[in-house]
């Protein structure tokens, strides 16, 4: 049998990576810090939510193709290869805090690898320069190489089996070898470049796709005082080929445990360099003043929130994950409260999340919604699924804030719903509102 990949952090990197290696087929040995998670794993628990992978954990458990250790050494005994994918989140200040990828890169220099000199692969976003500091600690007795991830949360597993190429940052091809040959069977091209670039190479690439979403939220918000159709437009400028469509549709703003942090800490870097880095800052700010956006929609409607009663759909940052993690939803949730709204909300998903004072979960979709106004804030597709005049007969004012344009609006307006979407609005009409009336 190969030797067992060893993989350091079991967070959604760090579980797709094991489960991707084991589908691959190689024997992957899964460490990390918190004892209780290892525990919960070896059981086949799987710490975050995301369809199919508690499935995949336990045949590979099954199978003996993957193991979970609470101890380092025993995690990477005979490990020819180290997977490291530990957090990296972002300081009040933007830049990243590295020191938990420190702190493992010190604990394997403790490790006594014997003969051997293992490979190292950072997988953890950083920012530039970073792997080369790291190799000051391991250079000395194992080669390290910089591989980033693209891996979206919500659908890990299936990126890492099917990505659009993969980054390896070495000093020397040949370095690169022993971990390339692991992802052969992907037949997917490999660009071999410094570990400077590779790490350029992830930030970049977050920061464009959060810069696409923070440009198709100013087109739509020009989209409503214009009469526009924001849907119709970005789809339209979407269908170039130049441009593409993914990440060019509009809502509350980018959220979750990635973009922002990733973004914040290229502007970072950026500003430590003087480059003037006008796009990256513009990007954050235009992304920060768009869930106010949203807010200030649903006073348009109703007037002054202190007191009103508001019904929320979507609180994890995106579908597809139970995360809570910097989602713009939680911040909406906590302006309302700020400004004197009591909030019922319901996600299919998260059944626990830090909440305001006069907020409260609930475990129906039609519950939430018996409020004042309703605000959709996660793109959930059973939302789109709900009658909407059962919606209607919940709303006291009948308005309908969509802050990520998920429901069908002439449907909604069709049963008396006064819509309003992200650069997109729909109202009924007066024979439209007696019918709705009279259900």
């Amino acid at each position: 049998m190969e030797a067992p990949i060893c993989v350091i952090g079991t967070g959604y990197v760090g579980m797709a990576c094991t489960i991707g290696f084991a589908e691959l087929g190689w024997s992957v040995n899964g460490y990390d810090i918190a004892p209780d998670r290892i525990e919960r794993l070896a059981r086949g628990i799987c710490p975050y939510r995301e369809h199919g992978i508690e499935s995949l954990l336990a045949k590979h458990l099954a199978a003996g193709r993957v193991h979970f250790f609470p101890s380092l050494r025993d995690a990477v005994h005979q490990s020819q290869i180290i997977i490291v994918a530990v957090g990296t989140p972002a300081r009040e200040d933007g830049s990243a805090d590295v020191s938990a990828l420190y702190a493992a890169m010190h604990a394997l220099a403790d490790v006594d690898f014997g003969d051997r000199r293992p490979t190292i692969v950072v997988r953890s976003t950083v920012p530039p320069g970073t792997s080369n500091l790291l190799d000051e600690i391991a250079g000395s007795w194992a080669d390290l190489l910089y591989a980033p991830e693209f891996l979206r949360e919500g659908s890990a597993v299936y990126d890492f089996m099917n990505p659009d190429r993969i980054v390896v940052g070495c000093t020397a091809p040949d370095d690169a070898v022993p971990y390339v040959r692991l992802l052969e069977a992907l037949e997917r091209p490999v660009v071999f470049t410094s570990r400077t670039n590779a790490e350029l190479i992830k930030c970049a690439s977050n920061a464009f796709l959060a810069m696409k979403i923070s440009f198709a939220n100013e087109v739509a918000n020009l989209c409503s005082p214009l009469g526009a159709d924001a849907d119709d437009v970005l789809r339209a400028v979407g269908y170039d080929r130049r441009i593409g469509s993914e990440f060019l549709q509009p809502g509350i703003g980018f959220g979750g445990p990635c973009f922002e942090k990733d973004v914040k800490s290229i502007d970072f870097v950026a500003s430590t360099h003087q480059t003037g880095a006008q796009l990256f800052a513009a990007t954050l700010r235009t992304n920060e003043a768009q869930p106010k956006r949203i807010i200030a929609l649903l006073e348009a409607e109703i007037g002054d929130l202190s007191g009103r009663h508001i019904g929320i759909w979507g609180l994890a940052f995106k579908a597809g994950t139970d995360d809570v993690r910097d989602s713009l939803a939680l911040r909406i949730i906590h302006e309302l409260a700020a400004r004197g709204a009591q909030t019922t909300i319901y996600d299919p998903a998260v059944h626990i999340a830090p909440l305001p004072s006069g907020s409260r979960l609930v475990p129906d979709a039609l519950v939430a919604a018996s409020a004042e106004a309703l605000m959709v804030l996660t793109e959930w597709p059973e939302f789109a699924a709900i009658d909407p005049f059962l919606i209607a007969s919940n709303l006291e004012t009948r308005v309908v804030i969509d802050g990520k344009n998920v429901l069908d609006a002439q449907r909604a307006a069709a049963a008396g719903l006064i819509y309003r979407g992200v650069g997109r609005v729909a109202l009924p009409s007066e024979e439209e509102m007696e019918l709705a009336r009279a259900v």
